[in-house]
């Protein structure tokens, strides 16, 4: 029985060929993360004219969820709050 070894060009290969990216993943989350969003609005969870929308804090690329008011747009709760981004991004 002739076994070959593996070298790293061909160990690298396979495993890029078969292992999602990181960028694929992330990709999927966030669509995923989009449609619960869109069906939490549908079903007024959130309180009628209560809005829950997904961003990213520009500043320290953490994920940011806020309940806005839609009459107003006002934001009535976030997670995590202002306090706590800022203090990330002074730790950046």
């Amino acid at each position: 029985m002739d076994i070959r070894p593996v070298n790293s060009i061909g160990a690298n290969a396979l495993v890029s060929a078969s292992a999602p990216s990181p960028a694929a993943e992330n990709d999927v989350l966030v669509r995923q993360v989009v449609s619960a969003v869109r069906e939490v609005n549908k079903s007024e969870l959130m309180g009628q004219g209560r809005q829950l929308t997904f961003t990213r804090d520009p500043q320290t690329r953490q994920p940011v969820i806020q309940i806005v008011d839609q009459s107003t747009g006002d934001v009535i709760d976030q997670i995590p709050p202002e306090s706590a981004l800022q203090l990330a991004a002074q730790l950046k």
